[in-house]
């Protein structure tokens, strides 16, 4: 595992991703993490929309196992409307 994964930067992130989608009540948010170390990540991710998101949003958290061309972690945060329109998106590159 990396030395020092950017866990605080992703739980930032995250916590302004969700704060961007007042008022619009996403069924399901999803969240992608391409890195070698995407377990901590995830969690990172996690622990935000545990404690911001309604219980009855869904979250999905998948991680890609390889690390991206330019090395680091690829984080990709989106959201969605109950009829699957997609109110929120956003990707971030984020280096150890």
């Amino acid at each position: 595992m990396s030395q020092s994964l950017p866990l605080q930067r992703v739980a930032d992130l995250t916590q302004r991703f969700v704060a961007g989608l007042l008022g619009q009540a996403p069924s399901r948010v999803e969240a992608t993490v391409a890195s070698q170390d995407g377990m901590p990540v995830l969690c990172a991710v996690e622990a935000v929309l545990g404690r911001t998101l309604s219980r009855a949003t869904r979250q999905e958290l998948i991680w890609l196992g390889r690390t991206p061309p330019s090395g680091g972690h690829v984080l990709r945060l989106r959201a969605f409307q109950a009829d699957n329109v997609v109110i929120g998106d956003e990707m971030h590159e984020l280096r150890t």
